[in-house]
């Protein structure tokens, strides 16, 4: 009886432990909160992590994760503390050339703080909703990394454009070992404000310095002062997409710059904006219907 009694314990504690044993790790996509332990599981993985439904992370946490050695993006975080922040910033960086280490794609706010510990990283770092940018030494890593720049400020200070517009990074691509591709347009810089919708004529002067392409879709006016300051960059390509309409002002102005410009919002255009935009000797992009004499238009951008 005995026997029986000690053979039917030993079944039950081989079945016990596997019963027990913690159930696996969901996929980071789907995770809305994060446990240290699950943090320090998830770096031990050798493919990037993209975390779609956290919107947080505390400081013990975030310092187990930056030991990841793979790219990581927080796609739908609200918020980012200095203490969560200052334990990212110690992630080091993916070896490839042209990735992004960090990515937190719906930030939209952050504390000078916050700010200040971010550019503590080394690694390339990428804030595409951040609405303010106030600190200067966070403007001058992002602008010196390498890529597309994508910022969505919606105010833009004259002397935060004059550091982003510094911008290099894209003319050449060389993110697959042994090959080396070069943008067609020998563009050094593309410099892509996602939010903003007004440009102050000083801010517009601080930009005037960038070479490349310079994109401000959501523009949707744009003063002649501001304008003539764009119109003083040296060639590269000017991207309106987002203008409405153009007053023979701003037409005027535009026209004096000697790059590309697309103005594929413009709905109709004045006989006197016409006439102005005519006097553009560089490639003119409008939407069909829309139109200039003489004809002043070349391949889409």
């Amino acid at each position: 009886m005995e026997v029986t009694v000690a053979l039917l314990l030993a079944m039950i504690a081989t079945v016990v432990p596997t019963a027990a044993a913690a159930a696996p790790l969901p996929a980071p996509e789907k995770v809305t909160s994060l446990t240290v332990e699950q943090a320090r599981e998830y770096a031990t993985r050798r493919a990037p992590l993209q975390f779609n439904a956290l919107v947080a992370i505390d400081a013990a946490a975030a310092a187990e994760l930056a030991k990841h050695e793979g790219a990581i993006c927080f796609a739908a975080f609200a918020e980012l503390s200095p203490e969560a922040a200052r334990a990212l910033a110690a992630h080091k960086p993916v070896k490839g050339f042209g990735q992004f280490d960090l990515e937190f794609r719906t930030l939209r706010q952050i504390t000078p703080e916050t700010a200040a510990a971010l550019t503590a990283h080394v690694g390339n770092l990428r804030l595409p909703a951040l609405e303010r940018l106030g600190s200067p030494e966070l403007a001058r890593k992002l602008a010196g990394q390498w890529g597309e720049l994508k910022v969505g400020v919606t105010e833009l200070a004259p002397e935060i454009a004059a550091i982003l517009a510094t911008n290099e990074g894209v003319f050449e691509d060389r993110t697959r070992p042994n090959v080396v591709t070069r943008r067609a347009d020998q563009s050094r810089s593309v410099l892509w404000f996602a939010g903003l919708k007004k440009l102050e004529p000083a801010a517009a002067e601080s930009l005037a310095a960038h070479q490349g392409v310079l994109v401000l879709n959501e523009l949707t006016e744009l003063s002649p002062e501001a304008a003539a300051a764009l119109a003083r960059r040296k060639g590269g390509s000017l991207i309106l997409n987002g203008l409405e309409r153009l007053s023979p002002e701003t037409a005027v102005a535009l026209a004096a710059y000697d790059g590309e410009i697309a103005l594929r919002g413009l709905r109709d255009l004045s006989p006197e904006a016409a006439t102005a935009l005519a006097a553009h000797r560089g490639r003119l992009h409008l939407a069909r219907g829309v139109d200039v004499r003489p004809v002043a238009r070349g391949p889409s951008p």
